[in-house]
């Protein structure tokens, strides 16, 4: 069966106080500070985003190369402009997890 709303995964380059406020709002989210994969590679949290049949957030442009990652992937939220902050960021995601499908997402960059 198939999940019917995204779930997020914050990599270590995006403030966990996102994923906190997500969940404030119902929305499933996970931090990479707390999931302790903190130091760990990209392709390792993509990896990581995937097993777990979430969305991948980030701020690291090294996602935005398709050639970079050769497996099916949930999606992956790209935020180019670090600097519009945790609430410009947890509107952005409640957003898409209002607008989209996993389906949708599977395999998709998304620049927020």
């Amino acid at each position: 069966m198939s999940q019917s709303r995204l779930r997020f995964y914050l990599d270590e380059n995006m403030d966990p106080e996102i994923a906190k406020q997500l969940r404030e709002r119902g929305i499933d989210a996970l931090a990479a500070r707390d999931e302790k994969m903190l130091k760990i590679g990209d392709l390792r949290q993509l990896s990581f985003a995937a097993e777990a049949g979430r969305v991948l957030c980030t701020e690291d442009s090294d996602f935005t190369d398709p050639s970079f990652f050769s497996f099916e992937h949930n999606g992956i939220a790209y935020f180019p402009n670090s600097n519009l902050g945790i609430g410009y960021a947890v509107n952005a995601l409640e957003n898409l997890h209002r607008s989209e499908t996993p389906e949708n997402m599977k395999n998709s960059l998304r620049f927020m």
